[in-house]
C-alpha cells in the first residue's frame, strides 16, 4: 500500500499573482482556529516586499496566491484554487502580529469557505502533533518547502537543517530560531518540524523507538538571513506562538 506522511500533505505550493501573471513561487500551510481555516505564510510572500527594507522586490504587488491542496478522493491529486489576498481597494487581507507588523515575517489569511470552492482536504497542521517534545540546540529539523517550484506530484521537499541558536531564549529576544541549512527561495513560507524517533518529551517520559514518530511544529521558515555573505547559510524560523497571536488579534495589515 502507498503511504504518504501526513505531514508532506499538510504543506501548500503557492504562486504570486498579480492582474492574473504569475510571479514568484513560494510555500504556505493551513492553520486551524475554531471553525476558520487560515493559509500561513510570510509577509514578504504577500506583499513581494524585502521584510527588512520594505522595498518592492516583485514586478508587481501580488494580489492573489495560486494555490494547490490535496483533492478530497483518496488519490495523489492536486487542487488549483487562486485565493485573494486583497480586496476590491486593493487593501490586504491578511492579518499581521499586532505591534509588530512585518518585524514578524509571517501572516495568515483567513480561507473564505463560501461553499463553492473546489473540493479538496485542507490537512491544517495544528490538528496533526504530538504532545511536546524536548527541543534542543544542535538538533535537526525539517523545513517542508518547494525550492524546485509546484511540479507534479507536488509534494514538498523535507530539507534538513539544525538548530542553530538556543530554542528557549526564542521569545525572550529575536522572535526567530537560527537553523543552520542552505536553501532556496521558494521555501519561504514553509512550516518547520522536530521529528524524533524514541520521543523524548517535555514532561519526561520517553517512548521506546518504532514506526509512528512525535512531531513537533516550531514554526515557519522566512529564508536566510541577511548579510554581506550567503556563506554561513543561516535560516530564520519565527517561532509557532505568533501564528496563534495574529488571528487572535485579527488585525489587517494596513
Amino acid at each position: 500500500m502507498t503511504e504518504i506522511d501526513a505531514f508532506s500533505l499538510t504543506t501548500v505550493p503557492v504562486e504570486q499573482l498579480a492582474n492574473g501573471t504569475p510571479m514568484n513561487s513560494a510555500t504556505a500551510f493551513v492553520w486551524k482556529h475554531g471553525p476558520q481555516h487560515y493559509l500561513i505564510t510570510n509577509w514578504h510572500v504577500v506583499t513581494g516586499k524585502n521584510a527588512y527594507t520594505g522595498k518592492q522586490e516583485t514586478p508587481a504587488t501580488p494580489d492573489m496566491l495560486r494555490c494547490l491542496f490535496n483533492v478530497r478522493v483518496g488519490d495523489f491529486g492536486k487542487q488549483q484554487w487562486d485565493i485573494r489576498i486583497r480586496d476590491d481597494n486593493h487593501k490586504p487581507l491578511w492579518l499581521i502580529r499586532p505591534g509588530m507588523g512585518r518585524s514578524v515575517d509571517v501572516v495568515a489569511i483567513p480561507i473564505p469557505m463560501t461553499g463553492n470552492e473546489p473540493v479538496m482536504d485542507m490537512y491544517p497542521i495544528n490538528t496533526l502533533l504530538s504532545k511536546p517534545l524536548k527541543i534542543k540546540i544542535g538538533m535537526d529539523v525539517f523545513i517542508l518547502g518547494y525550492p524546485f517550484g509546484n511540479a507534479p506530484p507536488a509534494f514538498p521537499v523535507w530539507k534538513r537543517g539544525s538548530i542553530a541558536s538556543e530554542p528557549d531564549i526564542v521569545r525572550m529576544t529575536t522572535g526567530h530560531y537560527l537553523v543552520d541549512t542552505a536553501s532556496r527561495p521558494g521555501m519561504s513560507g514553509a512550516p518547520v518540524i522536530l521529528r524524533d524517533w524514541t520521543n523524548n518529551y517535555v514532561d519526561g517520559s520517553v517512548r521506546a523507538f518504532n514506526d509512528r514518530p512525535a512531531t513537533n511544529f516550531l514554526g515557519v521558515y522566512s529564508g536566510r538571513m541577511r548579510a554581506a555573505s550567503d556563506e554561513a547559510q543561516i535560516g530564520l524560523v519565527w517561532h509557532a506562538s505568533f501564528i496563534e497571536e495574529i488571528i487572535a488579534g485579527n488585525l489587517r495589515d494596513e
